[in-house]
């Protein structure tokens, strides 16, 4: 030991000096390490507290959690290359009841009839797809043979608050079982795609992989299905959206029963309302740019250049939201539509059609 620090100088002998006091550097100035702190007991109390709720999310949740590998009809070649490109996409999703019906996101599956799951036990099943909703990107698969089992409860997503904590479960990358915390960072994120859906934003890691996965709370209810992340480099940078369970709920009881979501249409294309109209509505409203001929809309009379403002008494501030708001209705069904039309209100009842 001598002549090896004699070798290589000085150095290497405060690394030495360094070594040989680090028992008294980690205990501390007082002599003990911190947790043997008094003033610090409770804290590392709550802390161990947590660690243990933490492990017991994970204990119950897992056994929900299953990982989807979809196999792809006709792969692409890789460039250069006469060996095709791997046919398989992975994704997550988890059990929804006792029987194998399994909740995933619709890119998750694409158009396939047929997806492979895999269980928390390595047990694998071929899944059939009972259907999907493009607008929300839910589908509905079901496992069967598998016997009983353990499935995921439903939490109330309109209870979820900004700086609640966060639980993502799921397959980044293909790595099944994972577990990341963080926080709610967001509600009510609009805008993020053409669904009309208020996304839940957090900070938990998300990758790819974690698509169709739950999104927890402290209890273990699922609040939210991981959906997208927003990342300039493809990896998480800390910014993961999750689709509200509450925004969904209809969605996935609608497949269940029918195998697909039956819509309502108003008949308009619309887009935001240009700066100088915003301030005559206050922000409110989304330009009609378009009436398509025969809808309800056009029966009713709404016209190009309209100003949808309300639609049942709740205000339209952005296009997705109107298209949220119709999505959510029957073909059949009657909504009032408020608009102004040179610097007029009126309005409109339109029996929605089939979208």
């Amino acid at each position: 030991m001598l002549r090896y620090i004699s070798r290589i100088g000085s150095v290497s002998a405060l690394a030495l000096a360094l070594l040989l006091s680090w028992p008294l550097a980690v205990q501390g100035r007082n002599g003990f390490s911190p947790m043997e702190d008094p003033a610090l007991k409770n804290s590392y109390q709550s802390a161990r507290d947590l660690q243990t709720i933490f492990r017991a999310v994970y204990d119950y949740a897992r056994p929900g959690v299953v990982q989807i590998t979809t196999e792809v009809e006709n792969p692409q070649r890789q460039p250069n290359s006469s060996n095709p490109m791997p046919p398989q996409s992975q994704g997550s999703g988890f059990i929804i009841d006792s029987n194998g019906w399994i909740v995933t996101n619709r890119h998750v599956i694409g158009d396939a009839t047929e997806v492979t799951v895999k269980l928390h036990d390595g047990r694998t099943f071929t899944a059939k797809v009972r259907g999907s909703d493009p607008l929300t990107d839910i589908a509905l698969i079901r496992v069967q043979g598998a016997g009983s089992l353990d499935s995921l409860k439903m939490g109330d997503s309109d209870r979820v608050r900004v700086g609640d904590w966060a639980i993502a479960l799921g397959n980044p990358f293909g790595l099944d079982g994972s577990f990341t915390i963080g926080v709610i960072s967001a509600v009510g994120r609009v805008g993020l795609d053409a669904s009309g859906l208020n996304f839940i934003q957090t900070d938990a890691s998300i990758n790819q992989g974690n698509s169709g996965g739950p999104l927890l709370n402290l209890e273990g209810e699922v609040i939210g299905i991981n959906r997208m992340i927003l990342s300039p480099s493809g990896g998480s940078v800390g910014i993961g959206f999750a689709i509200p369970t509450n925004e969904v709920r209809y969605v996935i009881e609608e497949i269940r029963r029918n195998g697909h979501v039956d819509r309502g249409l108003l008949g308009v294309a619309v887009d935001v309302l240009p700066a100088k109209m915003r301030k005559f509505t206050n922000g409110r409203g989304v330009l009609v740019t378009g009436v398509k001929p025969g809808t309800g809309a056009d029966l009713a009379g709404i016209k190009k250049g309209d100003i949808i403002l309300r639609v049942d008494g709740k205000t339209v501030l952005y296009p997705g939201e109107l298209v949220g708001l119709i999505s959510r209705r029957k073909p059949g069904d009657k909504v009032e539509v408020e608009t102004i039309r040179n610097y007029k209100t009126m309005e409109f009842t339109v029996t929605l059609g089939r979208r």
